[in-house]
């Protein structure tokens, strides 16, 4: 059949597929869903899947031969963890310019049926609602623990763990991803996530290379995000697994439970990722997966925003949030680390502190959120004196010695911090340098600054808009500023002096390429 009748066929075949009579059932309705690789048609309590004549360079679907037998490859593979969803495989048939389910004569088409899975019970519908319990997680990793002891192994299966077919994997994986640097991706954070997955395989060689040796490769689910977990009224069922390529889908176990974790990250629920990573180590005593971790959610996410980038143009975002997350990942290999921000009132710390924040996924310490805190209050006091009340010589001695004492909670959990505040006493910034030489670990010291004229300007509006927790305002900024210690007591190579008047995303560029410089000197 020559490619403009097949593709004529196709838009005339997803015309007969929503029309109810094409179905023995004759459902009410039907409804279309199209993936990059698939259309589906909801109808009634069924689903029928047609897999588009595609070619990418992880799948081929170009011929009718190879649709069918990955259709079959998808029905014998999930199976094994959803057993009760997937029915059967029907011809469809094109005689006398109609369309036939089930024709048996001239198939020119094959469709999977599946049994429809209630939209509400599904993992990321309930974790949208705050649904989702620890013991909920814990009942998926009892149906994975198990799974993953019986996956199929051998020596075809066990090579796909070895670091050079991993290196493969990764590079391929960039490939695809680098023409999409500059709309969901930052260049700089390519190149950085590109050097940490090759370091991470040359330093952990011997590691990959145990896991080969000790069965931990497996034939796997392979695609095992929040939308293919559902807890239906019979059981978990976990389904649409990679069928389409066997290297996506045999993979150390450390893979699939990391692609979990990073989904659940990425949307949001961490502490519940926390909670199935530990009932399956538990359950499999397999200690090294915290090990592997880093490498294999950051490959994940860079694969998940990916295939959202595919799949439609309004993907962007979603595409964007996997990728941002996989930054934030790369920048957990140093920590622990401290950042001290610090400036006087209306310098921009603040926000600067907030992007840092929300790019290298750490806690920020702010001075103005523990002051009141430790006062009790939320409320502005932005009419009190310069050194009264909440802002007097001894509860900004309590403010300091609390940021320090949560900073040191952080690293000691392996954690790193950045702590926001004036920093106008030599004392105060020497407490922080102090515990990071306590600790021995790396600091960062970034002196924001900007003219007068910025500062008041930023003031007046963040007065007028009381958007934030600082109490700041002109005449403080005035008195911070007489009373502002000169920063000598740190050496050139951990302070970075940040002119806060550029764009804000030149801003946190040249702070983390100033971050990013130092520690991974120490790496």
């Amino acid at each position: 059949m020559r490619a403009h009748e097949a593709r004529e066929m196709d838009g005339t075949l997803i015309r007969a597929m929503l029309d109810p009579s094409f179905y023995p059932s004759r459902p009410a309705e039907v409804t279309h869903v199209e993936t990059h690789i698939s259309h589906l048609f909801l109808a009634g309590d069924l689903v029928y899947k047609i897999k588009k004549p595609v070619r990418f360079s992880f799948l081929d679907y170009s011929t009718l031969r190879k649709r069918r037998y990955f259709l079959e490859e998808e029905m014998r593979l999930n199976r094994r963890l959803a057993p009760s969803v997937y029915l059967g495989i029907l011809p469809i048939a094109h005689e006398n310019h109609s369309w036939r389910l089930g024709g048996e004569a001239h198939p020119v088409e094959y469709t999977l049926v599946m049994r429809r899975l209630p939209a509400r019970r599904m993992l990321d519908f309930l974790l949208d609602r705050d649904l989702v319990t620890p013991p909920m997680m814990g009942s998926i990793a009892e149906v994975l623990a198990p799974f993953h002891a019986q996956a199929e192994t051998g020596a075809e299966i066990q090579a796909n763990g070895h670091p050079k077919v991993i290196r493969t994997q990764w590079e391929e994986n960039l490939a695809d991803i680098e023409p999409l640097v500059g709309q969901s991706l930052e260049a700089e954070a390519f190149e950085r996530l590109k050097d940490f997955g090759l370091r991470f395989l040359i330093e952990h060689r011997d590691l990959f290379l145990r896991r080969v040796h000790e069965g931990r490769i497996r034939e796997v689910h392979g695609d095992l995000h929040c939308e293919h977990i559902c807890f239906a009224p019979e059981g978990i069922q976990i389904f649409d697994c990679i069928e389409f390529n066997p290297r996506l889908r045999c993979c150390d176990v450390a893979s699939e439970v990391a692609f979990l974790v990073m989904d659940l990250e990425c949307r949001g629920a961490g502490g519940l990722a926390q909670d199935f990573l530990a009932r399956y180590m538990e359950l499999t005593d397999d200690r090294e997966i915290p090990l592997l971790l880093p490498f294999y959610r950051c490959y994940r996410a860079l694969v998940r925003g990916k295939v959202a980038a595919l799949r439609r143009d309004d993907a962007w975002p979603q595409a964007a949030r996997y990728f941002d997350l996989a930054y934030r990942i790369l920048w957990q290999e140093f920590q622990p680390f401290l950042v001290l921000l610090c400036g006087l009132t209306g310098s921009g710390k603040s926000a600067l502190a907030a992007e840092l924040s929300r790019r290298l996924g750490l806690p920020v310490i702010s001075s103005d959120a523990i002051r009141k805190a430790l006062a009790g209050s939320s409320e502005r006091q932005d009419r009190l004196p310069y050194g009264e009340g909440i802002y007097s010589p001894s509860m900004t001695k309590r403010t300091y010695a609390k940021m320090a004492e949560d900073a040191g909670g952080f690293i000691s959990q392996g954690k790193g911090a950045i702590l926001d505040a004036t920093f106008q006493r030599r004392a105060q910034r020497e407490r922080i340098l102090s515990l990071a030489a306590k600790y021995q670990i790396p600091l960062a010291l970034i002196h924001c600054q900007s003219s007068e004229e910025v500062a008041q300007k930023r003031l007046k509006g963040r007065e007028e808009e009381g958007r934030d927790l600082s109490d700041g305002r002109w005449e403080i900024y005035r008195q911070q500023k007489a009373d502002f210690e000169p920063i000598q007591e740190t050496a050139e190579k951990i302070y970075l002096p940040l002119d806060t008047e550029a764009a804000p995303e030149l801003l946190v560029r040249r702070a983390e390429r100033f971050l990013f410089s130092r520690l991974k000197k120490r790496s």
